[in-house]
């Protein structure tokens, strides 16, 4: 037998061993350094499958059977039904993390949950409910939700349920406590900022804050669609026209992520469409002058 098929032997010997816990074992006779050597036993043997498979996840339900208040191990096992698509259950583990960690006055598993809520599964009443909860939990109204400003999350939340007054605020309190860290200025706050005035149709703040995200990023196609947009509606089409031209220009600098995809993200056919439609109202416009003369 290849050394290979050995360690497939021994992997199912052990997954069997630990689905027959299940029923033959009675873990609570255990005291507690015993059962944190075998949950961390089950933990380590899950971590030499890859996360997606269904091995990661019999090791992490068996340490899970030792310890079933391991919050990390629940939010970890999360993942791996996310990344097969198993998304009902991915929530339903990590529903029961977060249960856990706020019963203990925590907040780590709330901060992944509200990032998770907002750009997998867009369910922005939840993102709210999640930064608020976080807030309350640490007493802190700037936390970090998995490497972004929890503030942010919310910010777009709100954003996306047209509460655009309600979203400004909320960016309000997150420049003013970054400024108290010494960060110089957030591009994304600036960009959604500007968003939400544009929404409002209160275009001269909205042009302000567009322009004041291209402080620390200056090949911004976002921005100057959105620029684009804006001075379409104010009859500036020489303007709109310049905008267009540089968002296509920067558009492979466009705010994509890797796992993610950002709220208003400018694809270059979207700036194709707006030039087209300058280029015919354009048309139209010299036409009529002609034909008045």
């Amino acid at each position: 037998m290849s050394l290979n098929m050995r360690i497939i032997s021994f992997a199912i010997l052990l997954i069997a061993f630990s689905c027959n816990e299940k029923t033959s074992k009675d873990f609570s006779s255990l005291d507690k350094d015993k059962k944190e050597e075998l949950a961390n036993w089950y933990d380590k043997m899950s971590n030499s499958f890859l996360q997606p498979s269904e091995l990661h996840r019999r090791f992490k339900d068996s340490a899970l059977l030792v310890q079933p208040n391991n919050v990390q191990t629940r939010q970890v096992l999360s993942y791996s039904y996310k990344k097969v698509g198993e998304h009902i259950k991915a929530m339903e583990v990590l529903n029961k993390a977060a249960e856990i960690d706020i019963e203990n006055g925590k907040a780590n598993v709330l901060q992944y949950r509200a990032w998770s809520l907002l750009y997998y599964y867009r369910d922005y009443e939840g993102v709210v409910r999640d930064v608020d909860l976080i807030e309350k939990i640490t007493n802190n109204p700037y936390n970090s939700c998995w490497g972004e400003p929890c503030g942010l999350l919310k910010g777009q939340a709100l954003y996306k349920l047209n509460e655009f007054r309600k979203a400004i605020e909320t960016f309000e309190i997150v420049n003013l406590e970054e400024e108290k860290l010494g960060f110089e200025g957030n591009f994304l706050i600036s960009f959604y900022m500007g968003r939400c005035y544009s929404e409002l149709e209160e275009y001269d703040k909205a042009i302000l804050y567009f322009e004041e995200s291209m402080g620390s990023v200056k090949r911004f196609p976002e921005v100057y669609y959105q620029l684009g947009l804006i001075y379409r509606k104010l009859n500036s089409n020489e303007k709109a026209n310049e905008n267009f031209k540089l968002a296509k220009e920067y558009i492979r600098y466009s705010m994509n992520e890797p796992y993610i995809e950002r709220f208003d993200e400018v694809f270059e056919y979207m700036i194709d469409d707006e030039l087209k439609e300058l280029q015919k109202t354009n048309y139209y416009k010299s036409t009529a002058s002609k034909l008045s003369r």
